[in-house]
């Protein structure tokens, strides 16, 4: 297959002598002026005015991206600042002020150091798309075959390896379901051995009030024992009020008597000295 001419936006090739001279696309003014072929028909010029017109618009275009561009790389300059301000303050991630390729870049060094040889999908890109890439090796149908037959057995293995993968997770899912299982019996005998302990904590509590309870019986018995004795003790205060007045009245008669002696010995001793006295002046 013949390969396609390159040209210019209007789709005019470039002789040898256009390619060399500078200005030879837009026909800058600041630049010699190539010579201008005449058209050989009306197609041609009607190709050749849609491309100017298709030109014109274009630079309008760009220059309206530019200026859009320009905002938002000064708005981004802006927010990568404050980014790097607040990084280098708090000692953060440098994702942080890092663009889509710079991330990108950390993925595919993560992705090496586990053996993953990425594509280089850009010079891949780059080559001829009617030659060989030299980067790709050959082989031969036959070899071809054999390599994914090898390929094959080995998808196989891995489908085996891959299923008892998934059936060890489910094993692991199970003793996980088992161990929680055990966890629950645990938390079942737990919440026996709490409420074992509230029923003795009960029976504490009500042979402690049994125990007041007794206490208090034996209160009010104290209590009635007392009374009792109040009562003997009320009974007894009027008895032992006239037992002491009857003593003090006893005590009265013995000190009168007394008295009485006394008046009696006066009496008599008064007689006898009027006996004396008598004998005497008698003489």
């Amino acid at each position: 297959m013949p390969r396609a001419k390159k040209g210019t936006v209007t789709g005019d090739n470039l002789t040898q002598s256009k390619r060399g001279r500078k200005g030879g696309l837009t026909g800058s003014k600041h630049f010699d002026k190539p010579e201008v072929e005449t058209p050989t028909s009306p197609v041609e010029t009607t190709r050749n005015t849609v491309g100017k017109v298709a030109s014109a618009v274009g630079k309008g275009v760009k220059a309206a991206a530019n200026t859009v561009g320009a905002a938002r790389d000064i708005a981004q300059t802006v927010s990568n600042g404050a980014r790097q301000v607040r990084r280098s303050t708090n000692g953060g991630s440098d994702l942080v002020t890092a663009d889509i390729k710079e991330t990108l870049s950390k993925a595919d060094d993560l992705a090496s150091e586990y053996g993953l040889e990425s594509t280089d999908l850009k010079s891949a890109m780059r080559t001829d798309s009617y030659g060989v890439d030299e980067s790709i090796p050959e082989m031969t149908a036959k070899e071809a075959n054999v390599l994914k037959l090898r390929i094959q057995r080995q998808n196989n293995a891995l489908d085996v390896r891959l299923e008892r993968t998934k059936q060890k997770r489910k094993i692991a899912t199970v003793a996980t379901e088992e161990i929680r299982l055990v966890g629950d019996l645990v938390d079942y005998s737990t919440a026996g051995i709490e409420t074992a302990t509230k029923v003795v904590k009960n029976q504490i509590a009500d042979t402690k009030y049994q125990t007041e309870q007794s206490k208090l019986e034996e209160t009010e018995e104290l209590l009635e024992q007392q009374i009792i004795r109040t009562q003997g003790t009320i009974a007894l205060t009027q008895g032992v009020r006239d037992e002491w007045n009857l003593k003090l009245e006893k005590q009265e008669r013995n000190n009168e008597q007394i008295r009485l002696e006394i008046a009696g010995a006066d009496a008599k001793n008064n007689r006898k000295r009027e006996e004396i006295e008598s004998f005497i002046f008698d003489d």
